[in-house]
């Protein structure tokens, strides 16, 4: 019959499991997966529930400024303040969440005329494709999406690219 194949100390006894060695010989304790830095916080929102949030602002907003007869800044502007003021006054945001994602939406929409703006981990972004300003990894988003950091080099900035 084969024995267990986990490692001994020499004295028979199993070796404790925590501690594992690096690549560079440091001893890394805890969990073995990154950490989570997704902008999520116990007691706020979850991600999902901010990303479909965010989703019907920009559904709200499409509206207002569609049915607007010019197309100027102050138009765009006021469209997205009827949204935010519109869906405070119905009870589905709070004023606080409101003026959040107005200016995720604002920052965004705005994006398509100023490429080079940034985005950084915990921004919300429509669909598209995002890379990471250090290491050059992109994330393709195919809906609304909060940004995590980046899973190649744990990085927090951002550019549009798509």
């Amino acid at each position: 019959m084969r024995q267990p194949s986990a490692p001994s100390n020499g004295n028979g006894a199993p070796r404790p499991r925590g501690a594992i060695r690096t690549h560079l010989g440091r001893k890394r304790v805890g969990a073995r997966g990154r950490g989570r830095d997704d902008g999520y916080r116990p007691g706020e929102i979850s991600r999902r529930e901010q990303e479909d949030l965010f989703d019907r602002l920009l559904g709200r907003f499409q509206d207002f400024f569609g049915a607007a007869g010019e197309k100027t800044a102050a138009t765009f502007d006021g469209a997205l303040d009827r949204a935010c003021d519109t869906l405070v006054a119905a009870g589905e945001f709070t004023s606080e969440n409101a003026e959040r994602l107005r200016q995720f939406l604002r920052r965004d929409l705005l994006h398509r005329d100023h490429p080079a703006m940034t985005f950084r981990t915990g921004d919300i972004t429509t669909a598209g494709t995002v890379t990471c300003e250090s290491c050059g990894w992109t994330i393709q988003t195919t809906r609304t999406t909060l940004l995590p950091s980046c899973p190649q080099c744990a990085e927090t900035t951002y550019h549009k690219t798509g």
